[in-house]
């Protein structure tokens, strides 16, 4: 499949991952007991220079003033660039019209239009509080504002495909060798490094080879890909992230850079961990449906409605009884006549875990919890109006978040060229008319 271009990938067992040569090459199980202990491997630089000061910036947020180059384009990249401008960064993304970001070119409501870059609502949600500029990476010019922003940066964001950026020039040697005391996170799904490297893959290629596929599903039925959610490209963005916080604390501390390497299969993998132990003792983990073999009964149970449901935890025996005693022996029975939300409401009460199994419109409309806690920022878009915008679900005491709506294509070239990089309104227009900007 590889070789004509498919994605295909084997959805490996416990036990195939532990003997993955590509992990080994990579160190991932070189630890005291031979499970995973990292989720992302870090290259310190080799210049030290003087600690910067914590910036003082404009917007509010514990990242205020920390400048980010973005070069991040689709799900992990922009989520993580997106999390740090949420959070207070300076973000410049670097786009292109020659090879839009996919978020661009997804057409999802009627206000979208094919070959309009501008009004996707996928876009919008993953590019809250960032600055765009437009730059055709293939005329030599784009230096011109390419170099004054890695001077300018604090930390370099990437998720192209290994051996992209130092095509460019752009990888962490080079940007290191002009800043050395840039931070730089690169996701992918295989990482920079390994017999694997140079491999192409997407989510359900990290799922499949880290074991995560291999046990969903029921025991009597052929694997399944778990679900509509991309797992492996809403969790890594959190780990680049947080890997960004803390490397720039250790430049604080040490006045050194860093690269961050970030695998999404080596994630993918980090959360089987407990299933990898089970392996190493020379169990053979099976898929189990709803239930957990660390949980006394648990299911996934009808409730009154078209397709409506609820899901029941009993992490004990006495929990179990528990809910027989309020339902009777046959617990979907008692479900399946009641309203989903009662549900819920009854049993939290009693002490049982349960919560309805929702969709996006519950989750939109009438999540009580999420309204609450604020997880959709009402943004206006001008091209697509007033709406809500998923919120980075990080919070802190002391500050209050104020995202803003995300650029439309190339819209802050000419401020940025100007502003930061120095270059004089007739350079940029030269550069406009040379056709730098697309």
């Amino acid at each position: 499949g590889l070789r004509r271009g498919i994605n295909a990938c084997v959805a490996n067992e416990p036990a195939d991952v532990l003997a993955d040569p590509h992990l080994a090459a990579r160190g991932f199980f070189d630890t005291a007991d031979g499970l995973p202990d990292r989720f992302a491997s870090f290259r310190e630089g080799t210049a030290q220079v003087d600690a910067p000061a914590i910036h003082t910036g404009t917007r509010p947020g514990p990242l205020s003033g920390v400048k980010v180059l973005d070069f991040a384009w689709a799900l992990v990249g922009s989520i993580t660039t997106k999390t740090l401008g949420d959070l207070g960064a300076e973000i410049v993304k670097i786009e292109s019209r020659t090879r839009p970001d996919l978020a661009r070119l997804d057409v999802q409501v009627s206000a979208s239009k094919p070959g309009n870059w501008d009004d996707k609502p996928w876009f919008s949600h993953l590019n809250t509080s960032k600055r765009s500029v437009s730059l055709n990476m293939k005329k030599p010019e784009a230096r011109e504002l390419i170099d004054p922003l890695i001077d300018w940066a604090d930390v370099v964001v990437e998720n192209f495909s290994p051996g992209t950026m130092a095509k460019l020039g752009l990888d962490y040697d080079s940007l290191a060798a002009r800043n050395p005391g840039i931070v730089m996170v690169s996701g992918s799904v295989f990482g920079q490094t390994g017999p694997m490297a140079q491999e192409w893959g997407v989510d359900g290629t990290g799922g499949a080879l880290s074991g995560r596929t291999f046990l969903t599903g029921w025991a009597d039925r052929d694997p399944v890909i778990p679900g509509a959610v991309p797992f492996g490209d809403v969790i890594v963005p959190y780990v680049m992230a947080a890997g960004v916080a803390g490397a720039l604390q250790h430049r604080r501390e040490t006045g050194r850079g860093c690269h961050i390497d970030a695998s999404m299969y080596e994630i993918c993998v980090q959360q089987m961990r407990d299933y990898l132990a089970q392996a190493k003792r020379g169990e053979r983990p099976q898929r189990m449906g709803n239930a957990d073999a660390r949980v006394f009964w648990q299911d996934v149970l009808p409730a009154a409605g078209d397709d409506r449901w609820v899901a029941i935890s009993c992490p004990t025996e006495a929990d179990h009884a528990k809910l027989l005693a309020l339902t009777g022996p046959d617990v979907a029975a008692w479900t399946s006549i009641r309203d989903d939300q009662a549900i819920a409401a009854e049993l939290q009460a009693h002490g049982i875990a349960c919560g309805v199994v929702q969709d996006c419109e519950d989750m939109i409309e009438r999540d009580a919890q999420l309204i609450g806690r604020g997880a959709l920022a009402m943004l206006d878009h001008p091209l697509l109006g007033p709406f809500g915008h998923i919120a980075t679900p990080i919070q802190f005491s002391r500050d209050t978040f104020q995202p803003f709506r995300a650029p439309g294509m190339g819209e802050h070239v000419h401020e940025i060229a100007r502003d930061l990089c120095g270059l004089t309104e007739a350079r940029i227009a030269e550069l406009d008319q040379a056709g730098v900007f697309q």
